[in-house]
């Protein structure tokens, strides 16, 4: 590690998320301390490393459209030069103090410029009580350590967090929310937003919704429920016929809009929603399949379920997805009134515009099919578009 430049300190850098965000921080010349767990260093580093390497290189770069690094394959997302600003410090965030004595706790925060913490138990099956230490102390530990270093805290939170009657972007929420994540999430951005406000810590508060696959790569989220979905209608042939809309938000432009929103001291002191406002409607999903070769018929809702729970018996991914359907029907953009109206409008002309999303499904759909994450198709039928290449990502 070369020690030079501003110091981040990053939890969740493992994550889908996380290792997009520590790949924009390095792309901007940052030393990067990353809280990994495992039993050792050489797993910490093994565990960094994989979740790092599949970014691609554009995306450890910083910027879009540019060339691999000298020495990097695509995919291989990390320039050896970047390797260098890496510090793989241990940490869980289940545990107090994340598992560390108090003295080389507090050490972590030594020459740290910013605490961007990202990292979270994320699960919509446990109480709150379950998810307490990992999502609540956690973020009260870590605020502390801010405010000890004078260090900037970034705290990427949830959309789970906010209330769904509330459209706009509150610092301060107020109104309580159902469900043990959701709950958790709440509490931490309320132990945030106090925090600024008694002038312990300067703090910003980043919302994700969904966050879906790169628009570039097309890696995807393997804890998403709709990418499943979408990748489980080319398997069975059958798409489900849904009411709904679908929002793309590709990991790749939620970490350059974070990270821009994250280096305006400015815009501290504010809550974000991080989501694009661009959607289109759920009957483009077969659409876009039919057009990149797969035969797809349109089922009524509880008639393709139980073909995805027939599909479950026999193979583990069709289980998982069917696990996690509900009976009644399925809606995949609940916060379909939820806009990044903040961030428009305090970036201005610097906000970058999210990928139209009919072309960003075609691209991913194309990626998928090079990685084999989705049956190779038999060819497009007589007359139909052909896949394209959408917008300027």
């Amino acid at each position: 590690m070369t020690g030079g430049g501003p110091v981040t300190l990053l939890t969740g850098a493992t994550g889908f998320l996380g290792s997009a965000l520590a790949a924009r921080l390095l792309g901007q010349g940052r030393t990067v301390r990353c809280v990994v767990r495992g039993a050792s260093a050489d797993e910490r580093t093994r565990r960094l490393r994989a979740a790092l390497r599949v970014i691609g290189a554009r995306g450890a770069s910083g910027a879009e459209g540019v060339s691999p690094a000298e020495g990097v394959s695509p995919g291989e997302g990390i320039s050896p030069g970047e390797w260098e600003n890496v510090d793989v410090v241990p940490g869980d965030l289940s545990q107090e103090r994340l598992g560390l004595p108090r003295g080389r706790f507090e050490a972590l925060v030594d020459g740290v410029t910013d605490i961007v913490h990202c990292g979270a138990r994320v699960t919509m099956a446990l109480p709150y009580g379950a998810l307490h230490d990992a999502n609540v102390r956690a973020t009260e530990e870590l605020l502390g350590l801010a405010e000890a270093g004078g260090a900037r805290f970034v705290h990427v939170s949830s959309m789970a967090a906010v209330a769904h009657r509330l459209t706009g972007e509150p610092f301060e929420l107020l109104d309580p929310v159902s469900g043990g994540y959701g709950q958790s999430k709440w509490s931490a951005d309320r132990l945030v937003s106090v925090a600024h406000q008694e002038k312990r810590v300067r703090a910003v508060i980043l919302r994700p919704g969904r966050v879906t696959a790169d628009s570039r790569t097309g890696r995807s989220n393997p804890d998403d429920l709709m990418e499943r979905i979408v990748r489980m209608c080319a398997v069975l042939g059958a798409a489900p016929h849904l009411d709904t809309r679908v929002r793309l938000s590709p990991v790749d432009w939620v970490a350059r809009l974070m990270i821009r929103l994250a280096g305006d001291d400015t815009l501290h002191g504010r809550a974000y929603h991080v989501v694009s406002d661009r959607s289109m409607p759920w009957s483009s999903v077969p659409t876009a399949l039919r057009a990149a070769g797969h035969t797809v018929r349109e089922l009524p809702y509880a008639e393709w379920r139980s073909l995805a729970v027939t599909a479950g018996r026999d193979h583990a991914e069709a289980a998982r997805v069917a696990h996690a359907l509900p009976a009644d029907g399925l809606v995949l953009d609940e916060r379909a009134a939820s806009r990044p109206a903040r961030a428009r409008r305090d970036l201005a002309a610097d906000f970058p515009e999210p990928p139209e999303p009919e072309a960003l499904l075609r691209d991913t759909l194309a990626a998928w099919g090079r990685t084999g994450q989705l049956p190779t198709p038999h060819g497009p039928p007589a007359g139909a578009p052909r896949p394209g290449h959408g917008g300027d990502r």
